[in-house]
């Protein structure tokens, strides 16, 4: 019983620890995203700290003066994203929720809700967006049928390797990131427009950032699911799982970067390739073996 309970706390510490990390991590994925292209450009950008600066004045507001209505349901949906996906270790207390559909879509819910209203032609980008979410699942369940989330999957295939869901679920998450890519700075802003308050306007960006993290750490989670570690690797298999952590949103985010840079997002052309090279990938995998 003591054991039991021992176990219970430390998976309740590893998705605290797991939310701060990430946390803080999405100051720096949303600096990569809105300046690393111009930086790449030639053009000078503001330093990092300046968006952790922005973020920190966010949190301290927010504990003096909770958020209500539509930012609310933004950042709920950004925190039980960070909370439920696997991240460092299989052994988060909330892994097992970290459904691939479910998951997405409280991400797409939750972009909804940044602003006062959607972007023109936001609404119809989530629909191949939530198209290859269910790709994904049918995938997943053809494959691995039987796993409790993310979180069982990574540990499934840390134990039995298989190839072609793999290549197949990486697929997915590139065809994700082509059809519904994080939100850019001027996305937000054209959301805002009807905001004057500039409080709200920089909540709701670190909203914003708070939902790119979710969704670019859901689709590395669906790229690199061997790099998640066990829950059972002990120490030295939890530092490894965060050191993998680190490395795969640093991949997925240049991933994102070089979308941007190639004007590659949102093309329809695209997003039918990699979801037919996934639906090829998937069949070789299940009838090769």
């Amino acid at each position: 019983m003591a054991h039991e309970i021992g176990m219970a706390l430390l998976a309740m510490l590893e998705a605290l620890f797991q939310l701060g990390l990430l946390l803080v991590l999405t100051s720096v994925i949303g600096w990569c995203l809105d300046d690393l292209p111009s930086l790449l450009a030639g053009r000078s950008v503001g330093p990092v700290r300046f968006r952790l600066l922005q973020a920190g004045r966010f949190w301290k507001t927010l504990f003096r003066a909770p958020l209500g209505g539509r930012p609310a349901l933004a950042l709920t949906a950004g925190i039980l994203t960070l909370l439920c996906l696997p991240a460092v270790t299989t052994g988060s207390v909330f892994s097992s929720l970290a459904d691939p559909l479910i998951i997405g879509l409280v991400v797409l819910l939750g972009r909804g809700f940044v602003g006062q209203s959607l972007l023109p032609g936001e609404a119809g980008r989530f629909i191949p967006a939530v198209l290859l979410l269910c790709l994904t699942e049918a995938l997943i369940a053809l494959a691995a049928p039987g796993t409790d989330g993310l979180g069982g999957l990574c540990a499934m295939l840390h134990i039995e390797p298989e190839p072609g869901l793999e290549g197949a679920l990486a697929a997915c998450a590139l065809a994700l990131g082509i059809a519904c890519p994080p939100l850019r700075a001027q996305d937000v802003t054209g959301m805002l427009s009807g905001i004057r308050d500039r409080q709200e306007r920089e909540a709701a960006r670190s909203i914003a950032d708070v939902l790119n993290c979710g969704w670019l750490l859901l689709l590395s989670d669906l790229a690199l699911p061997v790099s998640v570690g066990l829950a059972q690797g002990g120490v030295q298999g939890w530092w490894l799982g965060l050191v993998a952590l680190v490395g795969r949103l640093a991949l997925t985010v240049a991933v994102a970067v070089g979308l941007r840079l190639m004007a590659q997002e949102r093309s329809a052309r695209m997003t039918a390739l990699f979801a037919g090279v996934a639906l090829l990938l998937a069949l070789a995998g299940r009838f090769g073996t």
